[in-house]
């Protein structure tokens, strides 16, 4: 094999190994979420779950914003975090560059008890915004700014179940750069 294309597969190896900074959830500054909407309908209503436990969650889940903290900026964040109370869903607030592309992906105990969605502020989906619309157990959401500004975006983790709310799981956000900005 010709070295430049060893050189650029060991390279390419490296960038996917590298490793994420781990931050604890409860200690990053609480933002603004988006508001909540049909595209974040409870996915928790259904055969199994008793009808005093999906009332409790819905008088919860009627508030004006989604709780959200904000992660910081970096090629892989690990943010270890809980869902807190009984409305069953976190947002985080991620800030992407012109052409960025932003992966969230959630590893737990029990990952199909989750699921990732990507929203604008006002809880709608927009250009770039990519969703596992099946739910196959694999919590994770994509969003690539296709704008020339940059965006603000939020991932929003959600429960399956009702009495999911203190298990701990970690979202890892990776971001890769725009190729024509990677390029320079």
């Amino acid at each position: 094999m010709r070295a430049w294309v060893m050189g650029f597969l060991v390279s390419g190896l490296a960038l996917a190994q590298t490793p994420a900074i781990d931050v604890l959830g409860k200690v990053l500054p609480v933002v603004p979420g988006p508001m909540p909407s049909e595209r974040l309908r409870d996915l928790a209503v259904g055969p199994g779950n008793s009808g005093i436990e999906v009332k409790i969650r819905r008088s919860a889940r009627r508030t004006g914003f989604l709780p959200a903290v904000e992660v910081p900026k970096g090629e892989a964040i690990a943010v270890t975090h809980e869902v807190s109370g009984p409305a069953g869903w976190q947002a985080y607030r991620v800030e992407t560059a012109p052409g960025e592309k932003v992966h969230a992906r959630l590893r737990s105990d029990h990952e199909a008890w989750y699921v990732v969605k990507c929203v604008n502020r006002n809880g709608q989906l927009e250009q770039g915004m990519l969703q596992n619309l099946i739910r196959t157990g694999n919590p994770e959401a994509t969003y690539q700014n296709p704008g020339k500004q940059a965006a603000t975006v939020f991932f929003v983790v959600d429960t399956t179940e009702i009495l999911a709310g203190r298990e701990p799981y970690v979202v890892t956000f990776t971001r890769e750069k725009a190729p024509e900005v990677a390029a320079k």
